[in-house]
C-alpha cells in the first residue's frame, strides 16, 4: 500500500511538473462515465490529497453546525441523487457538513466533501429544493471541475507565460472573463490579489466557495443537478423555485452575508432562467401527487432547529428583518418549541432597544413578555427566559417580580456564567423578594 501511495505521488509531481511547460486536456469525462473501474489521474491525485490537507485546516478554523440527524438526512437526500455508477465508484465518497454561518452559500471539494451554510438551507422550503442545492454540488464533483478548471487556468497561464500555477488556482469569474476576452493586463492584476489569498492558505476553498468555476462550468453543474433531480424523482418545478427564492433572499443580504453560491446578480437571474427551461421542458407527470406529508413532515423536523438557530446569528449580526423571516418560520413549523418563543422575544427586545417612538416601543416590550411567558409555559425548566423576564420586569419597575425569576435562573442554572452577578440582583432585591 506505502509503495503504490508513493508510486501515485511520484507519478503526480512528475504530472505537475509536465504542466508547467506544456498544455493539457480540459475535455475529461465526468467520473460516472468509468464507474466503478474509475482511475483518477496523476495530477487529480495530486489535488485530491491538496484538498484532503486544506479540509484538515478548514476544519479546525470553520464553526460547523453540530447535528448528526440533520446529517444523516442531508446524505440521505445525496444518496437517492447519485447516480448508480457514481455511487459504484470506490473512490468518491460524498460526505456531506453543514456550516454555522448565515450566507446564502455551498461548495464542494473534488474528492467529494459537501458543505453547505445553515443560511442557505434556511431558505429551502421542501426536500427537493434541498435536492436542488445538493444536487448541483454533486455535479461539481462528478463533472470534475475543479480539475478541469485548474488545467485551463494552467493552460491559459503557459500559453501567455504570466501566471503561476498558485495563482492560477483562483481564476473565475471576472479575472476568467477578462482572460477569455483577451484583457490579460486586467487579468494579470486581479490574479496579484488572487495569489495572496492563495497564500493565506485556502487556495481551493476560495475556489470552490467563492470565485466559482467560472459561467460555462457551473451552468453544467446546474444541468447535472437538474438531471440527477429528475433521475431520482425529485419536482422540476423546485430548480426555478429554489433559484427564484435565493435571489430574493440575496437581495436582501449584503456585506459578508451576501451570496457567493449563484455569483453575480446578473449570474443568478441567469440561472433562474436556465433552470425554468429546463424545468418547462420536463414531461409533466401523469397525475402530478402532492409530497407525501411523511416526507414533509421530516424536512420540518430536521430543518426547523436549523432555521431557529440561523435566526440566532442573524439576530447576534444585527439583521433583525432576516432573524424575524427564520424566526416566524419556526413558529409555523415548531409551535411548541421554547427556544423559538425565547429568541422571538429576544427579537423584540432588540427593536425596541432601537425605536424611538415609547408607544411603539412598550409594544414591542410587551410582545416580548409575552413571548417569554410563552416560552416559561412550554418548558419551566428553560432557564434564559427567567433571567429575561425578569430584567424586563425589573425595567418596568416590577422588583418582586424580577427577584422570583432571577432566583429560578439561579435554581435552574446555578453554574451559569453569569450567575454571580444575578445572585448580587438578588441581594440588592432582598427587601422586594419576600
Amino acid at each position: 500500500m506505502e509503495r503504490t501511495t508513493f508510486r501515485r505521488r511520484a507519478l503526480a509531481a512528475a504530472t505537475v511538473l509536465a504542466l508547467l511547460v506544456g498544455c493539457v486536456t480540459t475535455d475529461l469525462p465526468p467520473i460516472s462515465a468509468a464507474g466503478p473501474d474509475f482511475e483518477p489521474l496523476a495530477d487529480e491525485v495530486a489535488l485530491w490529497d491538496e484538498a484532503r490537507a486544506e479540509e484538515e485546516k478548514l476544519l479546525e478554523a470553520v464553526a460547523l453546525y453540530d447535528d448528526p440527524l440533520l446529517e444523516d438526512y442531508l446524505e440521505s437526500v445525496i444518496a437517492r441523487l447519485n447516480p448508480r455508477e457514481m455511487a459504484a465508484n470506490p473512490e468518491i465518497v460524498y460526505r456531506v457538513r453543514v456550516v454555522a454561518d448565515p450566507s446564502l452559500n455551498a461548495f464542494a471539494y473534488p474528492h467529494g466533501s459537501l458543505y453547505v451554510h445553515t443560511g442557505l438551507l434556511a431558505r429551502l422550503d421542501d426536500e427537493d429544493q434541498v435536492a436542488t442545492v445538493l444536487g448541483h454540488e454533486m455535479s461539481h464533483v462528478e463533472y470534475r471541475h475543479m480539475l478541469r478548471h485548474r488545467r485551463a487556468a494552467q493552460n491559459r497561464a503557459v500559453a501567455l507565460g504570466v501566471a503561476a500555477v498558485t495563482a492560477a488556482v483562483v481564476l473565475a469569474g471576472e479575472e476568467a472573463d477578462a482572460w477569455q476576452d483577451g484583457d490579460w493586463g486586467k487579468a494579470a492584476r486581479i490574479g496579484v490579489l488572487g495569489e495572496l489569498i492563495v497564500g493565506l492558505g485556502l487556495g481551493l476553498a476560495f475556489m470552490a466557495a467563492v470565485n466559482g468555476y467560472g459561467r460555462d462550468l457551473e451552468l453544467e453543474a446546474d444541468r447535472g443537478g437538474f438531471e440527477k433531480l429528475a433521475a431520482a424523482g425529485y419536482r422540476a418545478s423546485a430548480a426555478p423555485e429554489m433559484y427564484e427564492t435565493l435571489l430574493a433572499a440575496a437581495d436582501r443580504q449584503s456585506g459578508k452575508l451576501a451570496t457567493f453560491f449563484f455569483g453575480s446578480h446578473p449570474r443568478l437571474t441567469e440561472r433562474v432562467a436556465s433552470a425554468a427551461e429546463w424545468a418547462g421542458s420536463q414531461p409533466a407527470p401523469p397525475a402530478a401527487p402532492a409530497p407525501a406529508p411523511e416526507t414533509a413532515r421530516v424536512f420540518r423536523q430536521r430543518m426547523g432547529p436549523l432555521v431557529r438557530d440561523n435566526a440566532v446569528l442573524h439576530l447576534d449580526a444585527g439583521e433583525l428583518d432576516l432573524a424575524e423571516d427564520d424566526l416566524l418560520r419556526t413558529v409555523e413549523w415548531m409551535p411548541d418549541d421554547p427556544v423559538t418563543h425565547f429568541q422571538l422575544a429576544r427579537l423584540h427586545l432588540a427593536r425596541a432597544a432601537d425605536e424611538p417612538d415609547p408607544d411603539r416601543r412598550e409594544a414591542l416590550r410587551g410582545s416580548a413578555r409575552a413571548a417569554l411567558a410563552e416560552s416559561i409555559a412550554i418548558d419551566p425548566e428553560l432557564p434564559e427566559p427567567h433571567r429575561e423576564l425578569g430584567l424586563l420586569l425589573h425595567g418596568d419597575g416590577d422588583l418582586a417580580g424580577a427577584c422570583a425569576e432571577f432566583r429560578l435562573y439561579l435554581e435552574l442554572a446555578p453554574a451559569a456564567e453569569d450567575a454571580p452577578r444575578f445572585r448580587d440582583y438578588v441581594r440588592e432585591l432582598r427587601e422586594s423578594c419576600g
